[in-house]
C-alpha cells in the first residue's frame, strides 16, 4: 500500500516538474516575442490641403461705370456720348490754364501738391478734364497738322480721351510752353517728373501710358500724364513694376483702334 502511494506521489511531481518547466521556457519567448515585437502604428489621417484663396476680381463693370474711379477711356473703350462727369471741381494745384477735375482727383492731386512741395517740389498741370467737343477740336487740328496715323499716337479721338473721365491730368514745368521738356519724354528728368514717378502712386495716381508700352495703352511714353484711380489700385500697380500698365494689371484690352 505504502509503495502505491510513493508511486502515484512521484507521479504528480514529475506532472508538476513538466509543467513548471514548459511556463518557464515558453513564458519567457513569449515576453523576449512580446519585447521586440514592432509596435503596431496607428496612420494619422492626412490633413486636407488648404484649398487656394482665389485672387480678388474686379467687376467689370467699374470698367464702364461713369461713376467709378475706373472707368476706361482707350482706343478700344468708348466713353458715352456727351459723357460729362458730375462732379468736377477745380483743383488747388498751381496751373496754366483753368482746369477742373473729378472731385476724389482733385483732392488727391492737391494733397500731392502739398507733399511735393515739402520736398521742394512744385508741381504744375495744365490740362485736365477736356470735354468732348474740346477733344473733337483738339483732334482736328492734329489731323490737319500731321495726318490721321500720327494724330492718333499723340491724340485721342473724342469720346475715347482718358482727360474726358476727369481723372486725369498733364503736368508740365515752368509756365507750360512747349521748350524741349513740357509734353516731351525727357520730362521724366525734370524734377516734377522725377518725383511724381516715385511719388503719385502714394496719392492714388499712375502713369498713364507708360515707357515701351505703345501697343498695349496705344500711346507714346507720357511722362507727364498721370491718372487718378485711388491709392490701393496705383500702390499695388506701382509695387509690381513702375512702367507697369493699367491694362496688363485689370487685364484690360487696349492698343489700337478697332477700326
Amino acid at each position: 500500500m505504502l509503495r502505491k502511494l510513493l508511486s502515484a506521489l512521484l507521479v504528480v511531481l514529475v506532472v508538476l516538474l513538466g509543467v513548471s518547466v514548459y511556463f518557464t521556457f515558453f513564458g519567457k519567448q513569449d515576453a523576449v516575442s512580446e519585447r521586440t515585437a514592432e509596435p503596431e502604428v496607428t496612420a494619422v489621417p492626412e490633413e486636407p490641403a488648404p484649398t487656394p484663396t482665389p485672387e480678388p476680381t474686379i467687376d467689370p463693370a467699374l470698367f464702364t461705370d461713369t461713376d467709378s474711379l475706373l472707368i476706361v477711356a482707350n482706343k478700344k473703350h468708348k466713353l458715352p456720348d456727351g459723357y460729362v462727369p458730375a462732379d468736377l471741381v477745380t483743383p488747388d494745384i498751381a496751373q496754366t490754364a483753368a482746369c477742373t477735375m473729378r472731385a476724389p482727383a482733385a483732392e488727391a492731386i492737391a494733397e500731392m501738391s502739398r507733399a511735393a512741395a515739402e520736398d521742394g517740389v512744385y508741381l504744375k498741370i495744365s490740362s485736365a478734364y477736356r470735354g468732348e467737343d474740346y477733344q473733337r477740336t483738339l483732334y482736328s487740328g492734329y489731323s490737319a497738322s500731321y495726318g490721321s496715323e500720327t494724330a492718333d499716337t499723340i491724340s485721342s479721338r473724342p469720346g475715347y480721351s482718358d482727360h474726358q473721365t476727369g481723372l486725369a491730368a498733364d503736368f508740365v514745368e515752368g509756365d507750360g510752353s512747349l521748350n524741349g521738356i513740357n509734353f516731351n519724354p525727357s520730362f521724366e528728368e525734370t524734377a516734377s517728373g522725377n518725383w511724381l514717378r516715385e511719388h503719385a502712386h502714394e496719392y492714388g495716381f499712375i502713369m498713364r501710358y507708360p515707357k515701351d508700352k505703345q501697343e498695349i495703352t496705344g500711346y507714346a511714353y507720357e511722362p507727364w500724364h498721370f491718372r487718378y484711380i485711388g491709392v490701393e489700385y496705383a500702390t499695388a500697380i506701382y509695387e509690381t513694376d513702375v512702367f507697369y500698365t493699367f491694362e496688363e494689371f485689370f487685364d484690360v484690352e487696349g492698343g489700337d483702334y478697332a477700326d
